[in-house]
């Protein structure tokens, strides 16, 4: 077997190169920071394609004009119109017919039970006609 005899490597090349590259990343950071740092702060403005690259191609605005104030006016009128108008006036619409006809119904309630057979035997001969008709 030619594996027998197991021999003890040095990782010292190996740490030597992590070490160089580390630091000639460091030394690059440094010397692009000094290069570039004051590149746009001059005191000249700038104009044309290098103000586009300054603001971003304007993708900001472009999306702030295209997405974001449409939508903000879409929403506005959702709330002022279908929302206050629309769906709470159904609810409230509902809420006043329940109390109303709560009103009206509260005043067969007399407490006389003649009454409530007469109301019981209008209701099944009201109940056989629509059955026979139906």
């Amino acid at each position: 077997m030619p594996f027998l005899h197991a021999h003890h490597l040095s990782h010292s090349l190996e740490w030597g190169l992590m070490g160089l590259s580390s630091g000639l990343v460091i030394v690059m950071i440094l010397w692009a920071r000094s290069k570039f740092a004051n590149y746009t702060d001059n005191g000249e403005p700038t104009t044309g394609f290098a103000k586009v690259l300054e603001n971003k191609w304007y993708v900001d605005e472009l999306y702030d004009a295209i997405i974001v104030k449409p939508l903000m006016l879409l929403s506005k009128f959702f709330q002022d119109v279908v929302e206050r108008s629309g769906i709470d006036g159904l609810v409230n619409g509902v809420g006043a017919a329940v109390k109303w006809g709560g009103g009206r119904v509260r005043l067969l309630q007399n407490g006389q039970v003649g009454f409530y057979i007469f109301a019981m035997v209008i209701g099944m001969i009201v109940l056989f006609v629509i059955s026979l008709f139906l």
